[in-house]
């Protein structure tokens, strides 16, 4: 999880990058703040084939506002009872 300085912080650093070099001004705080705008703005900073850096830094922020949820948990088989006759075995580890 980070911290609401730390996503202001890479907010601000892209926010002067798409200033300086695609001439598009964004609100910082809004950013931060706002699902829908960040959405919008990181979208428009990752598209920027011709400015790497600018795309890095969307990804970035992309990233921090919007984590991955972790990977579900891969369920565990359960133990097979195998029946012989009419007794009951268990089939499928160590005695």
């Amino acid at each position: 999880m980070h911290s609401e300085s730390e996503k202001m912080a890479v907010a601000a650093h892209l926010h002067v990058l798409m200033r300086r070099k695609m001439g598009r001004v964004t609100d910082v705080e809004w950013l931060v703040r706002s699902p829908e705008y960040a959405q919008e703005i990181t979208r428009l900073a990752c598209q920027q084939a011709e400015h790497p850096e600018v795309a890095e830094w969307g990804a970035k922020l992309r990233a921090m506002l919007f984590p991955k949820p972790p990977p579900a948990p891969v369920p565990t088989p359960s133990p097979v009872i195998a029946r012989v006759g009419t007794v009951a075995r268990y089939v499928g580890g160590l005695r």
